[in-house]
């Protein structure tokens, strides 16, 4: 059995026991901002993202994207594939595979979900996220939505395990506000905020994985 699928059926066992959750995110939120991210507020905007794990070269990998410029909280930042939930999908792992493949070209039937992780708050966009894995083992070609993608970035899964691509740096956010945060180092991109929360709770898992061997 391939590594990918190792860690598929690992997953579909282990993301319906208790998650890391909150003690995962901790870790990659700025001081500055852990209090604005419980409770979650009523109106709050439902929203999904997926993390697509497939095999290449011998090694698992995932997918990032770079959102492009624009007027908006999240210009320019790195994320997973993912947005906002609408009527039509009637459920949010419909959502994520629905803007995957709207924004990457990713054929959402390629796609097989494992589990969900734990959901969280985005407090400058006002969205509650829950963050959903699959993993692809057919072929594919990506294709970026010109207006919801500035970059694809394909990275080994082991890139985002222990602490040796963590760093800390001062971020500044659109309203001119500057903090310091913990962040991923990814290709030389800045992964931070629910991004790197969202790392930070699967690569615990994925540490699990490889300690049962």
């Amino acid at each position: 059995m391939s590594n990918l699928l190792q860690l598929s059926d690992f997953l579909k066992k282990r993301l319906l026991k208790d998650l890391p959750g909150k003690s995962s995110h901790f870790k990659m939120i700025p001081a500055i901002r852990l209090n604005e991210f419980d409770p979650i507020p009523e109106n709050a905007r439902k929203s999904s993202v997926l993390v697509i794990l497939f095999e290449n070269a011998n090694e698992i990998n995932t997918i990032l994207i770079q959102r492009p410029e624009y007027n908006g909280v999240h210009s320019s930042q790195i994320s997973f594939p993912g947005g906002s939930y609408i009527d039509e999908d009637t459920n949010l792992e419909n959502t994520a595979l629905r803007e995957t493949e709207e924004e990457i070209g990713l054929d959402r039937s390629k796609i097989t979900i494992v589990g969900s992780l734990t959901e969280l708050y985005i407090p400058p966009s006002n969205f509650n996220v829950k963050p959903y894995v699959g993993f692809c083992t057919e072929k594919f070609e990506l294709t970026p939505d010109k207006y919801e993608v500035q970059n694809i970035i394909i990275t080994s899964v082991n890139d985002l395990v222990g602490d040796k691509n963590i760093k800390s740096k001062n971020i500044r956010i659109k309203s001119g506000k500057e903090f310091e945060t913990r962040y991923y180092d990814i290709k030389g991109h800045t992964v931070w905020g629910a991004t790197a929360m969202i790392i930070s709770e699967f690569s615990e898992l994925y540490e699990e994985f490889i300690r049962i061997g």
